[in-house]
Order: C-alpha cells, then structure tokens, then sequence
C-alpha cells in the first residue's frame, strides 16, 4: 500500500512539473514569435529558428511562415508523431489554435496522445494507422481532413517519398517533410518501396531510410511547389505552393539548403557510434537504392554522392 501511495505521489509531482515547464516553454515560445513576426525580410529559414515542441528549429519556422501567409486554411495533417510531445505542429496548435489532424503507427503513441489535456482542449484528431503509398488517401479520409490544408507534415523515417508521391486526396499550402541528408545535395534517389518498411529493421544501422533532398524537391515541383529552405539542422525541408512564388522572392533572399552535422549511426546492438558522413555512407553502401533519375535500381556503392 505505502508503494503505491509514494507512485501515485511520484506521478502527480512529475505532472505538476511537467506542466509547469511546458507553461515557461510556451511563454517564452511566444516571446519570440511576436518578435519574429516583425521581421519583414530573412536571409535564410535559420534566421528565425525557435525550438517549443520540434526537435530542431521547425517550431520557429513554421510560425514565421504561417505569419507571412495569414489567409492559409487555419489546419493542419502531421503524419508520423510519436506521442505527439515532440512535434512539427503542436506549437502551432496551441499558439494559433489551428485545427489539427494526425496519423501515427504506434497504438500505445495513440493513447498517450489522446490522454494528454490537447486532445479535449484543441479540435485535434488522431488515426492509428500505418501509411502505404496504397492507403493513404484513405487513411485521410477515414479522419475527415478537410482537403485545403495550411500545412502538411510528413515524417515516417522510411517510404516518405513514395507516400508523398501518392498522396493526392488533400491540397496543403505548406509541405514540410524529413530528407535524408547523408544521401547528398545532388543525386536524386530513394530507398525502394516497400509495404511494410521499418527504419530500424531494414538495416541495423539506423541509416538506410527515406529519400534525398533532390528527390522532394523534383517531386513536390511537379507537384506545383518550390522550396523555401531546410533548418539549419539539413533533415527537414520546407515547400510551398508555386502561387506564392512572387511573395516568397519578397521575404527570402537565400532558399539555402543546410549540411547535416549530426552522426547517428548504431552498431548491431543498437548503440550510437558518432561515425562521420563518409564512414555512415560506406556502412550502407550496398543497400539498393532507387535513381529517380533513370528509376534505376543500383546499390550506393555505384553512385556518387557527395
């Protein structure tokens, strides 16, 4: 009994300090994007990179953005969340009370989402499933996410491409999605599809998944996008739509696209081993790839990646 008396007390100081942090978080989240929002001209996307809830400066970014684009649908779709506490878009829900949509693959990541006070305070909706380039739209569907969209999310550490790809039931303003960077600024190239991808499983090294930046751009530019930039952190691009393009010209000077620096190679026990990019690359060098190019299978090792 006096065990679980000292967890039931353990558990709500842990809430209450929980809560307390994520208040100070948001305050000084907010701070920052009141004075952001008075920057009428940025040099690059890392000029006004804040972190509240992203795991790099996406918080920061898309605030600036969705700023700068007042009249965009006020909702959003984020596919591949986790527990939705470290996110693309739970700043914007809250700070802009946008309405929120998401699909996540893990059904205990569900439930943790839909305990969590957001889910009744915020109009946010969650679907567990897990995306294919064959079931998405539907997927969409079945949440009911309205088809104008201000921002879409994609960030599923595996098929990205090829979902994306496919993806046509909804019409976002805003698309941000997660490239790989060791895979080089200029070749074009994927991993193969596969339905039931699984970064960790595919190779131990936890570095043979998802597509180039060059990939995203090619495809969301046949998609009538353009690119703003990356974050400073080279893994996350973001894209908007082609109609926007004379205002972009106004209010960015550089659509840099950023070097990754983090090394977050593993060994067969899954622990990091901070090998740099030419020693990650050689780990998966021959992994099959997809050149978008010439829709060519070849293995890394045949490509020049740089």
């Amino acid at each position: 009994m006096i065990k679980k008396i000292k967890k039931f007390f353990a558990s709500v100081l842990k809430n209450i300090f929980f809560e307390e942090i994520d208040k100070k978080l948001l305050l000084e989240g907010k701070k920052i994007s009141l004075l952001n929002k008075k920057i009428k001209k940025i040099k690059n996307l890392s000029d006004v990179e804040f972190k509240v809830y992203s795991q790099w400066g996406e918080d920061g970014i898309i605030d600036w953005i969705t700023n700068k684009f007042p009249n965009l649908p006020k909702s959003f779709l984020e596919i591949g969340t986790e527990n939705y506490l470290e996110a693309n878009t739970r700043f914007l829900l809250i700070n802009k009370n946008w309405d929120g949509y998401l699909v996540e693959a893990d059904k205990e990541a569900v439930k943790k989402i839909k305990s969590q006070k957001i889910y009744w305070k915020y109009n946010l909706k969650v679907v567990n499933d897990f995306v294919t380039k064959d079931n998405i739209n539907n997927v969409i569907k079945k949440l009911g996410v309205p088809k104008k969209l201000g921002l879409l999310s994609v960030d599923i550490d595996g098929i990205d491409y090829w979902v994306l790809k496919q993806l046509s039931i909804v019409d976002p303003a805003i698309i941000v999605c997660e490239y790989n960077s060791l895979y080089g600024l200029k070749e074009s190239i994927t991993v193969p599809y596969k339905k039931n991808f699984t970064r960790s499983k595919e190779h131990y090294s936890n570095l043979y998944f998802g597509a180039s930046i060059q990939a995203f751009k090619s495809l969301l530019n046949q998609k009538n996008y353009i690119l703003l930039g990356t974050n400073s952190a080279g893994n996350n691009a973001f894209f908007i739509k082609k109609t926007f393009s004379n205002q972009v010209k106004k209010i960015i000077n550089e659509r840099k696209i950023f070097k990754s620096k983090f090394r977050e190679s593993r060994n067969r026990k899954g622990n990091l081993t901070y090998l740099d990019k030419k020693q990650s690359l050689k780990l998966i060098e021959n992994e099959f790839f997809i050149d978008l190019k010439n829709n060519k299978k070849k293995k890394l090792i045949n490509m020049k990646i740089n």
